[in-house]
């Protein structure tokens, strides 16, 4: 019951854009510090690892514009990104072959549809605070099991 009323007194729309801005900022915020600390690195590394695969050219709204839109669920770096690209500063080069393009574009857009995800987790939590999460069942389930 503790949780409940440390969750619910805090705005969750203040705490959504917080994990927008910054992938796991939300959870930290509503006092789910591990939660926040594990979402942040997972979806900032997977970006991260996306970018850097592709040579900073997997973020770019003219060349990929349906992954871009999944891309900037990731939070605002996405159009930092898309505007250093657009500038020129990056390109494909002949040195870059096509399999990392393209595994980079899909790794940065998989980290902005899994934020989309730890964001809808953070407002089922803050809407039902006590009801179990996906853990909570599979641990439920296993002591089950051990007890049968």
């Amino acid at each position: 019951m503790a949780e409940q009323a440390r969750i619910k007194e805090k705005p969750i729309g203040f705490a959504l854009l917080l994990g927008w801005l910054l992938p796991g900022l939300g959870h930290i915020y509503m006092g789910r510090r591990a939660h926040g600390a594990l979402y942040g690195v997972v979806i900032l590394g997977l970006y991260a690892a996306g970018v850097a695969l592709s040579n900073g050219t997997a973020v770019s709204i003219k060349i990929h514009d349906v992954y871009f839109y999944c891309q900037i669920l990731a939070g605002p770096l996405t159009i930092g990104m898309n505007f250093l690209g657009a500038r020129g500063d990056w390109s494909l080069g002949n040195d870059l072959a096509i399999l990392d393009h393209q595994t980079g574009v899909v790794y940065a857009a998989l980290a902005g549809v899994l934020n989309l995800i730890v964001l809808c987790e953070l407002h089922r939590r803050w809407e039902i605070p006590d009801a179990p999460g996906p853990g909570d069942t599979i641990r439920a389930t296993a002591a089950e099991e051990k007890k049968a």
